[in-house]
């Protein structure tokens, strides 16, 4: 499932694949592993803002099929917001970027990333430097998307 190339995601079938929803798991559940991380997410720029406690994100297969995991199968800003999204309702609308090789978020709760703005991921207060799937998070991470002037 993991793509050869360095912090990529690779197209996967989504068939068969579940989600539980249910409470967090504490920090550490993973038994130190790093496959799963409990981080905090939150969203700004637009007219919806929110920002929520804890939610356990793991590599998992996105919306539109793809599979998005750094190279050693870690978890990452987009699982973090999707996996936000399956619990809080967000509205994420996310595209495939076939020149990218990667995901691209197109809107959160209606904000469209339109007329020159994108939606850009932070770990702490570091705008990630890869795509939204070749950044690893960890526990007690603090993850935003907001929606800025493209550069």
């Amino acid at each position: 499932m993991l793509s050869a190339l360095a912090g990529k995601a690779v197209l996967v079938p989504a068939a068969g694949l579940a989600l539980t929803m249910g409470p967090v798991p504490p920090v550490g559940a993973d038994g130190g592993t790093g496959l799963t991380a409990a981080v905090r997410v939150g969203v700004s720029g637009g007219l919806f803002t929110a920002n929520v406690g804890l939610v356990r994100t793991f590599a998992r297969t996105g919306k539109g099929g793809v599979y998005c995991a750094t190279v050693e199968g870690k978890p990452t800003p987009l699982t973090a917001l999707l996996d936000a999204d399956d619990r809080y309702g967000f509205g994420v609308r996310v595209s495939w970027d076939a020149t990218k090789q990667d995901y691209v978020v197109n809107s959160i709760h209606g904000d469209e990333a339109t007329g020159g703005k994108v939606w850009n991921a932070y770990v702490g207060k570091t705008k990630i430097s890869t795509g939204p799937c070749g950044t690893a998070v960890k526990d007690n991470d603090k993850v935003s998307w907001k929606l800025e002037a493209a550069s």
